[in-house]
């Protein structure tokens, strides 16, 4: 025998009769052989119940130590017994295979592990079932048969009984799913198992008296074998679901609502936070205050809201948002409001706010640190407001007024009236043929004063019911003032001259008579306050309006009674004549025939009375 067959022999022997227990592993890690000590230390018979068949397949090892294995490293530890793993290798330097050495072999004791194991196994599964008991479903093993192998645990509401261990699952006793659900579970464990992939089934159950019943189905394949199903009564979840659902529609619709209303509204609500106040630098902060549902282009334009309720804020307003909420934290308010201008940036123009504040939230020394309310755009309450003011200062005028024509309408009136009664009674009595013929004029005088106050009364009254009609012709304007003069000629002072202008040929398509009408109460105007110098009219083009006036030299009217001038029984202070109702009704009709009416005057100088009407109406 060579010495190479003796070496071979002698290591066989080793190996085998080694007294701490010896394995042979390839270069892939697979074990090759185990020697008699294992066999009889780990009591097996068959190499193949060794439980470390695979060094780089095991749990025993982690990756690291395989790592350090597979770099040809000799691997040591003690845990749960003593070892030594030896790379072996050819001439070339490959590794050739492994060679385990146990080094410590009076600690294992096979029976003592088992118990242990047991022991172990039997507390997992006590847990095992505990927490199996604690879980809503039913969870069944089925086998590749569809065979329902175990019932790990069981729950009622399932509509699963004890009896469908040992059953297929679409043949289970009791089972009230209707046939096409029993046949879709079944073609879903098939399709599980065949594919080795998790799948999930959602079903339900219509109830005749009963509500509907809804499950969930949850399958995890194992290695083509067998199949975990997890069946859950979701029936609660579903209801709480569609609750959820309606009352998320519910909010929703009432947001959308709010939020329409607060539009239409013009309100804006907004939240405020101190904190982030007090760390704000005031010029480009946009985080302590929170606009919400904004419809108004001030809020919706200013990016920096804490500098621009301070730089648009009207001078005169004291109040503003931060005195407000100033207010609201320092004593300790629960609610509070103001009210304040703000300009808009667009067109400098100032609109009325009324903010409201109410506290949210306090900080750890009981003060207000987080306030919500809401941005009121008041402008035209204050607007209406306003108007409401001026039409009871006009309703109280008007009356005021309506007093003053009341009375002047009995004096006016009773005036010509004596007159005509008394030169009536004197006429019959009077043989004088001179005397007569005197009292016959001022009877005459006097009944077209009564006319012309009756026709101012009806005309006001036409113009403001919008009864008043108009004729329109061509005017040949030259015709009609010359024709205005001769009548009024013979009605100006002594002392006073009445100058028609020089008038260029103009055709005017308008009333004549409503024109003339304007005309000659403006002129009689111009006699009752002229005492000397002259009374001008004429008029001229502008434009495509003709512009005629009325100017005199008499005493002037004030600035102060300038501007009602064109109003209702409006008299100047010391006008004796008339009941006020003259420039109104010029201002009416002037109106109506699409024109516009003025007067400028100087006090003891004179006025300009002057009108424009359109050269095409």
């Amino acid at each position: 025998m060579d010495e190479t067959s003796a070496k071979q022999i002698l290591l066989t022997d080793f190996f085998t009769y080694y007294p701490a227990g010896g394995a042979l592993y390839d270069s892939e890690g697979a074990l090759l052989e185990i020697n008699k000590i294992m066999y009889e230390k780990f009591a097996i018979t068959d190499k193949h119940d060794f439980v470390l068949n695979n060094l780089f397949e095991t749990d025993y090892l982690s990756d690291l130590q395989k790592n350090h294995l597979r770099s040809g490293s000799v691997l040591a530890g003690n845990q749960p017994l003593g070892y030594s793993i030896i790379p072996g290798f050819d001439s070339e330097g490959n590794t050739i295979g492994y060679t385990l050495l146990l080094t410590d072999t009076e600690s294992y004791n096979p029976d003592r592990d088992m118990m242990r194991y047991d022991s172990k196994m039997k507390e997992l599964k006590d847990i095992s079932d505990k927490v199996a008991q604690s879980v809503p479903d039913t969870i069944l093993l089925i086998n590749n048969q569809l065979v329902v192998e175990r019932i790990i645990t069981y729950a009622s509401e399932t509509c699963i009984t004890p009896e469908a261990l040992n059953r297929r699952i679409d043949d289970l006793p009791g089972f009230i799913y209707p046939e096409a659900i029993k046949r879709k579970i079944a073609s879903v464990v098939q399709k599980s198992l065949d594919t080795s992939e998790t799948a999930n089934m959602e079903f339900s159950i219509p109830g005749h008296d009963a509500p509907v019943v809804y499950f969930k189905l949850r399958l995890v394949p194992i290695q083509h074998k067998y199949v975990v199903a997890y069946i859950r009564n979701v029936s609660d979840m579903v209801e709480k679901e569609k609750e959820n659902r309606h009352l998320s529609h519910q909010l929703s619709e009432s947001r959308s609502m709010m939020e329409l209303a607060l539009r239409n509204s013009h309100i804006s609500t907004y939240s405020f936070n101190f904190d982030l106040f007090r760390a704000c630098d005031k010029e480009s902060c946009n985080h302590c205050f929170q606009f919400y549902g904004a419809n108004n282009e001030l809020l919706e334009r200013n990016r920096y809201i804490c500098r621009a309720l301070s730089v648009l804020r009207h001078p005169e307003d004291r109040q503003d948002f931060f005195l407000l909420f100033n207010e609201i934290r320092d004593k300790n308010l629960e609610e509070h409001s103001v009210n304040f201008r703000l300009k808009n940036d667009y067109d400098d123009q100032y609109r009325s706010y009324e903010v409201i504040g109410k506290a949210l939230e306090k900080d750890a020394e009981g003060k207000t640190n987080l306030i919500v309310g809401c941005v009121i755009d008041n402008q035209k309450h204050v607007e209406y407001e306003n108007s409401l003011i001026k039409a009871k200062e006009k309703a109280e005028n008007a009356d005021l007024l309506k007093s003053t024509f009341l009375a002047n309408m009995t004096h006016e009136i009773r005036t010509p009236l004596n007159a005509i009664v008394g030169f009536s009674d004197l006429l019959s009595l009077e043989e004088d043929p001179e005397l007569r013929e005197t009292y016959t004029g001022l009877i005459k005088a006097n009944n077209e004063l009564l006319l012309n106050l009756i026709n101012d009364v009806l005309d006001i009254s036409k113009i403001e019911s919008d009864m008043l009609t108009f004729t329109y012709t061509d005017v040949h304007l030259p015709s009609m003032m010359h024709e205005i003069h001769q009548t009024m000629q013979f009605r100006v002072p002594e002392n006073v001259m009445l100058i028609l202008d020089p008038c260029p040929v103009i055709t005017l398509n308008a009333d004549k008579n409503r024109v003339m009408q304007v005309l000659i109460n403006l002129l009689t105007n111009a006699t009752k306050y002229t005492e000397k110098g002259n009374i001008r009219f004429g008029y001229g083009i502008r434009r495509n309006f003709v512009r005629f006036y009325v100017t005199d030299t008499g005493r002037g009217i004030p600035k102060s009674e300038l501007g009602n001038i064109f109003g209702r029984f409006v008299q100047l202070k010391g006008n004796k004549q008339g009941i006020g109702l003259g420039l109104a009704i010029c201002k009416g009709l002037v109106s109506k025939m699409g024109g516009t009416i003025s007067a400028t005057s100087d006090v003891g100088k004179g006025s300009t009375f002057s009108f424009t009407l359109p050269l095409n109406p």
